[in-house]
């Protein structure tokens, strides 16, 4: 994937976490970050028994160049 900041390859790989990763609206850090909890929250890997064990993952793509993250959350990991 070419980054759309400054057009260079960009890596695939993964954001890992031993808890559900969510996209929640806003700047300010939530003490509670259950999705769940909060009302325009999008989950981007649900916690579940399988991840319980593997933690949760979901697909992303960086560019080194400057230092951006992508996450497409339509497909899973």
């Amino acid at each position: 994937m070419q980054c759309p900041y400054c057009g260079k390859e960009m890596e695939l790989g993964l954001v890992q976490s031993p808890h559900e990763i969510a996209w929640l609206k806003g700047d300010t850090k939530h003490a509670f970050a259950i999705a769940a909890a909060h009302k325009d929250a999008i989950v981007l890997s649900p916690l579940n028994i399988k991840n319980m064990i593997t933690g949760c993952a979901v697909r992303a793509f960086l560019c080194r160049s400057c230092k951006k993250v992508i996450i497409d959350y339509s497909d899973e990991s």
